[in-house]
């Protein structure tokens, strides 16, 4: 999320409620607000009122270490963020005065936030300016500051997209030495890995990367494009994740794919980036308030074969009930599925809009539509 006006703020809050979102990821502004050397303005273009008010709003808050001023860069004159020209993305310099940047950080906004991401793609993306050595480095550095501080926080670390494929120049196989490293963060994260492998890689990659280093985090899905509502895609259109329907897929459909390859938490991109983003489109908006209306502290159980991967249906449980949720990869494509059920069975779709089923002989059939649809009741599968 970028931070907003304040005279927008409260309607982004609203919005973000209203939605059902739960977790808000923000880029920390490092050098605005550590400019100089003992320099701190902790309410840059009021940066911590935002924080305070998602905070104070329900919100759980995750913060993003992401370049710094130039006093502490490796090298001033290097690499610095196109969309702020004071942002050196080169590594810190001296531990020791990092790690006092860094407390100082904790201390201040760890009143809002015990969820901490360091780093952004330094297996490739070009916001990390050094190798997979100096990355290690850097997460060390600043999750042992964290640490020290804010003992129980949460540190995710990695936010790579190339997986176990290595990036070319000085980058290198950030993933492998990660994984050597479990003692410095909590959770893996990955972007976009529904994408074509072309252009990022898929979460196999990082649940072997874990197999064969002997370890288990928790993955999570940190950047995930979910922009594109089933109604915008052209008949034929498709979705499956992996190919370039991958680039082409709504909330539901990127969430449910997501937890089915074992990511624990998903966050989309973006809020309020662009005018593509969440906030612009009410509909995509709608949609959000009805998987969290449908999901929302529901445990997903598995994949329920269907014998086509054209066709995918999802369990998940909440309170002892099942919760389903289905759609098809190719629009124009219906899939009937027949069900077991003590009942009568209420469908709701994408939108929100519900359908009462009774069933016919102990059974329901539902025919799977390219736009997704939940199913609630005392089905038996």
């Amino acid at each position: 999320m970028l931070v907003p006006s304040l005279d927008e703020l409260p309607k982004h809050v609203q919005a973000l409620q209203a939605s059902r979102v739960q977790w808000v990821g923000l880029d920390i502004p490092l050098s605005r607000i550590n400019p100089r050397e003992g320099v701190y303005d902790w309410d840059y273009r009021h940066f911590e009122t935002t924080l305070r008010t998602l905070k104070a709003a329900g919100l759980r808050i995750v913060l993003k270490f992401l370049g710094q001023a130039d006093w502490i860069s490796r090298d001033p004159k290097g690499a610095h963020a196109d969309w702020d020209a004071t942002l050196n993305l080169t590594p810190p310099r001296e531990k020791a005065k990092w790690q006092q940047v860094v407390q100082q950080v904790v201390h201040r906004y760890g009143a809002y936030c015990d969820t901490w991401q360091i780093g952004n793609e330094p297996d490739g993306g070009g916001y990390f300016r050094g190798s997979a050595d100096d990355y290690i480095a850097y997460l060390e550095w600043t999750a042992t500051a964290i640490r020290s501080v804010q003992p129980k926080a949460t540190i995710v670390a990695g936010e790579l997209f190339l997986g176990l494929r290595p990036a070319s120049g000085s980058y290198g196989d950030v993933l492998r030495k990660l994984v050597k490293r479990p003692d410095l963060f909590d959770v893996l994260s990955v972007h976009y890995p529904l994408a074509p492998p072309q252009h990022a890689a898929s979460f196999s990659d990082y649940f072997r990367a874990m197999k064969e280093a002997g370890i288990q985090k928790p993955v999570w899905n940190t950047e995930q494009a979910a922009t594109m509502p089933c109604t915008w895609l052209p008949k034929g259109a498709t979705t499956h994740p992996g190919t370039e329907g991958g680039l082409r897929l709504s909330p539901i459909k990127a969430f449910g794919h997501s937890v089915a390859a074992g990511a624990e938490r998903v966050l989309f991109f973006s809020w309020n980036y662009d005018d593509t983003g969440f906030f612009y489109r009410p509909i995509l908006q709608a949609e959000l308030r009805v998987m969290g209306e449908q999901l929302g502290g529901a445990k997903f159980v598995g994949r329920i074969e269907l014998g086509s991967n054209d066709a995918i249906l999802l369990r998940f449980e909440r309170n002892g009930e099942s919760i389903l949720v289905g759609w098809t990869e190719v629009n124009g494509l219906e899939v009937p599925i027949r069900l077991q059920a003590r009942g009568a069975v209420t469908l709701i779709d994408w939108q929100g809009d519900t359908q009462r089923l009774i069933p016919k002989g102990g059974q329901v059939v539902v025919p799977l539509t390219f736009c997704p649809r939940f199913l609630r009741g005392d089905i038996r599968l």
